[in-house]
């Protein structure tokens, strides 16, 4: 064999080298991004320009990425039919809806539903609080699975070998506080947390179960630590966990499938 010829195995890391690279450059388009300049595009991956203009140059052609401008670019059309399917297959039913706006009412905060999808934790629904200023989050985009109270809800009874991927992945996580706190959560019922995630951001959490008793999901109550003083905490927990108790008895929806 030459030097330019390529084993099936090199050509499969290849094919795999490229469709990561695919994956970074999109991720880098959102609520804040919706079209990116070609330099920050080369800048933001690393990636030489050539394989930038030539990643997009394919994306282009599938209409997954379209020029907005001159050496601008954005999300292509071609991704609303993934956006619909996605909506579809992941949106909570109208009486998990129902149980979030009310503890909205409750409370006056900002109500979500995590998953643990891998090593992260995505929102896959939300209903904003009353306040002026309450907390918001982007629906879809991957957070740290080691902070946070709806973070330490998914952790429960999650098999260990999660836990040695996190390891890896963040080293600078105490895995041994971090398994205690989880513990302590599993047996309490609820997530207390404050600053952990995004300093001066509190929440509390409960889990959401599967009729086989699984935690499949996590509902949190969010908003700025300076209204999460203790004696509100004590109206919150019993709301967001009576909330997730509701949410548990009627399920969540079709995502229920995938969980």
């Amino acid at each position: 064999m030459t030097t330019d010829e390529k084993t099936p195995t090199d050509a499969r890391t290849e094919v795999v080298r490229s469709v990561v690279r695919v994956a970074e450059l999109l991720q880098l388009f959102d609520a804040y991004h919706p079209t990116r300049p070609l330099r920050d595009l080369v800048e933001l991956t690393g990636l030489p320009k050539t394989t930038v203009v030539r990643l997009l140059a394919t994306l282009t052609s599938l209409d997954l990425i379209t020029p907005t401008g001159e050496m601008v670019y954005g999300l292509g059309a071609g991704f609303l039919r993934w956006v619909r399917l996605s909506q579809r297959l992941w949106e909570v039913n109208a009486e998990t809806r129902a149980v979030m706006r009310d503890l909205v009412d409750e409370c006056g905060e900002t109500v979500n539903i995590y998953v643990r999808q891998d090593t992260d934790r995505i929102c896959v629904a939300q209903e904003e609080g009353t306040a002026t200023v309450r907390s918001i989050v982007e629906v879809g985009v991957p957070m740290p699975l080691t902070a946070g109270a709806a973070a330490k809800v998914l952790l429960c009874d999650t098999p260990a070998a999660v836990f040695d991927e996190l390891a890896a992945k963040e080293e600078q996580v105490d895995m041994d506080a971090l398994k205690r706190q989880v513990a302590a959560v599993n047996e309490t019922g609820y997530a207390v947390t404050h600053g952990e995630r995004e300093f001066g951001a509190s929440a509390v959490a409960a889990p959401v179960r599967a009729q086989d008793g699984r935690v499949i999901a996590a509902l949190s109550a969010s908003g700025p630590t300076s209204r999460f003083t203790a004696e509100r905490i004590v109206d919150y927990v019993p709301a967001v966990t009576r909330a997730a108790a509701r949410i548990t008895e009627t399920g969540l929806g079709t995502m229920e499938a995938f969980l």
